[in-house]
């Protein structure tokens, strides 16, 4: 395992974007070891139990099929956009109707829901904040 990153910052400079060297320090260090295949493979598992890969599959064979869409960035800027759409809808329906989770209906009435599941985005933050632990300690000076 690689040595850790070393990082003494203030509260603010915590919440601002991490300089370009200290990223790439990190970076390296997450690929060094076997943290990026892991955070990898927790998005991947969550995304398969939850039913968002075969969702995603059977849309773009839709869009392959009917909507005639035939380069990948096509495909890219409308999977893309469906993803923020539902999943932005969905979060408006839990605020509404004070739900957890993804409703199963996109607001848009189509047969495909690409909202994503607050599982990936809960179990994938675990996961990276578990791996960036490996590789850095983070020291924040209260001013």
């Amino acid at each position: 395992m690689s040595e850790p990153a070393r990082l003494a910052m203030s509260s603010s400079h915590a919440q601002e974007k991490l300089p370009d060297d200290v990223r790439n320090r990190v970076y390296a260090a997450l690929l060094s070891g076997h943290g990026i295949p892991h955070i990898e493979n927790t998005l991947k598992h969550e995304m398969q139990a939850t039913g968002f890969m075969a969702a995603l599959r059977a849309y773009i064979n839709h869009l392959l099929r009917n909507e005639a869409l035939s380069s990948m960035p096509e495909i890219l800027n409308r999977v893309e956009a469906k993803v923020l759409h539902d999943t932005q809808a969905a979060k408006a329906s839990d605020t509404v109707n004070g739900a957890n989770g993804v409703n199963g209906h996109s607001s848009d009435g189509d047969e495909y829901n690409l909202a994503l599941p607050s599982s990936v985005t809960r179990e994938g933050t675990k996961t990276l904040v578990k791996e960036l632990e490996k590789v850095m300690d983070i020291t924040v000076d209260e001013k």
